[in-house]
């Protein structure tokens, strides 16, 4: 691994990152004080409806195309890896709108209780962005394996800042027409998405140019399909079975509080304000998660046990040292970072108690990074799905017993449920990697 050039990408994604998480927690309170905890909910299940399709369109692809590009830079294949780029820029924006319109065919039959009236107009909306977000999902893939992840950063910018500038010029021009908030953001998640969608095009036409012509390569689809279907199949089932469980966990509000209204205003606090504030310090974890996958899989086509060690145990070290201290404002000054936020103090009780998901969250998020990049993504799929069944059984037996604290509980044992079994995956593909004696002379948690 070229440690300069790993690290450089990392302090730029994760600056970038920061910025681009910065902005979406300016949209969240923004968000939050137009539509109220109420709406917030709902607007929450309507984009958890919406984050089922756009990982179907996505997730696989960008994972797909950073792996195999990959490998085939490694090898000073460029041409192919060129192929690669093109071929999956366009099957991912016909797979794109295929999914928009199943996505379409969804809207008719969400429950009104748990959605209201107007989330079906906005999810037929949303659905408009899923061929432009697959074909970004695919360009900002291939230059995840060239390792020029300052243009993926621009384009992330330009995604969130755009959204976030419509989402309040549509709120000041068109609530005046009879658009409601939650139709707001829809159309500046749609427009966010073309923005995004333009930009990759840009980079895609420059890049061509300096390139060498694009090689068919030889069973591209045998080598894709082993990792697009596992990874897409994996999170397209734990959205779905996401999605469920949030509803399973708003239905269960409903009948604890006794009131939809407020059960809608207990889930929009808890994971409309609270859960995204929690996951804020994520920006620092996230880029190294996605570093590691071209990292990992070109050190495993190569051969380099030892490498594959090492930066595994390193990033692990890490990970457990700064998710612990990026817990410790939430658990002591919970009630000061929601008043700063304008939140009401329900927010910072459930901030307090979200707290341990820091260090769960950020741990699993590493481990999954390195199965993928070490070809273990079915492994993951499995691991995913019996999570999101743990979830789904946990929401329906304690949210209508324990209220929000019974949600807050589905929440953390799923996590760490998930992050237990992929950490045990991971150390036993590492310990097949390496020898016994290079196993316990590499493999430690220090830095």
């Amino acid at each position: 691994m070229r440690k300069k050039l790993f690290v450089k990408n990392m302090l730029i994604m994760s600056f970038s990152a920061l910025v681009i998480r910065g902005i979406g927690m300016v949209f969240a309170v923004k968000a939050a004080d137009v539509m109220g905890a109420g709406l917030l909910g709902r607007y929450r299940l309507t984009m958890g409806v919406y984050a089922f399709f756009v990982l179907a369109a996505t997730s696989g692809v960008s994972i797909t195309v950073t792996r195999i590009a990959g490998d085939l830079i490694a090898q000073k294949r460029e041409s192919c890896a060129c192929f690669v780029r093109d071929r999956a820029a366009a099957m991912s924006s016909v797979a794109g709108a295929a999914l928009g319109l199943l996505m379409i065919c969804s809207s008719f039959f969400l429950p009104c209780e748990l959605f209201g009236s107007g989330s079906a107009n906005a999810v037929r909306l949303l659905a408009v962005s899923l061929p432009f977000a697959g074909f970004s999902s695919a360009v900002r893939g291939y230059f995840s394996a060239r390792k020029k992840n300052l243009r993926n950063a621009a384009e992330q910018f330009i995604e969130q800042l755009t959204e976030l500038i419509v989402f309040i010029i549509a709120c000041e021009r068109l609530d005046g027409i009879g658009f409601s908030p939650l139709l707001c953001a829809a159309i500046a998640t749609v427009a966010a998405e073309v923005i995004s969608f333009l930009y990759s095009a840009l980079l895609l036409l420059s890049d061509r140019r300096r390139t060498p012509q694009p090689k068919k390569t030889e069973k591209m689809f045998s080598k894709a399909f082993p990792i697009y279907l596992p990874c897409t199949a994996s999170s397209g089932l734990r959205s779905a079975l996401s999605l469920a469980e949030n509803c399973l966990i708003s239905h269960g509000l409903i009948l604890y509080c006794g009131a939809h209204t407020e059960a809608m205003e207990d889930y929009g606090i808890m994971c409309g304000m609270a859960l995204p504030c929690v996951l804020f310090p994520s920006v620092f974890i996230i880029p190294a998660s996605q570093l590691i996958i071209p990292e990992l899989s070109a050190a495993k086509t190569l051969g380099q046990k030892n490498g594959i060690i090492h930066m595994s145990g390193k990033l692990l070290f890490w990970v457990v040292i700064y998710s612990l201290i990026a817990m410790l404002p939430f658990i002591i000054f919970p009630h000061s970072i929601a008043s700063l936020l304008g939140y009401p103090p329900k927010a910072g009780f459930f901030m307090r108690v979200l707290a341990p998901l820091i260090p769960l969250s950020f741990l699993d998020s590493a481990v999954d990074g390195m199965l993928k990049g070490l070809d273990c993504q079915k492994s993951y799929f499995r691991i995913n799905a019996a999570e999101a069944l743990l979830r789904i059984i946990m929401a329906l037996t304690l949210v209508p017993l324990l209220g929000t604290i019974g949600a807050a509980a589905v929440i953390l044992f799923g996590e760490l449920f998930n992050v237990s079994l992929s950490l045990w995956r991971l150390i036993k593909e590492l310990k097949k990697t390496a020898e016994k004696s290079q196993w316990a002379k590499t493999i430690n948690f220090s830095p």
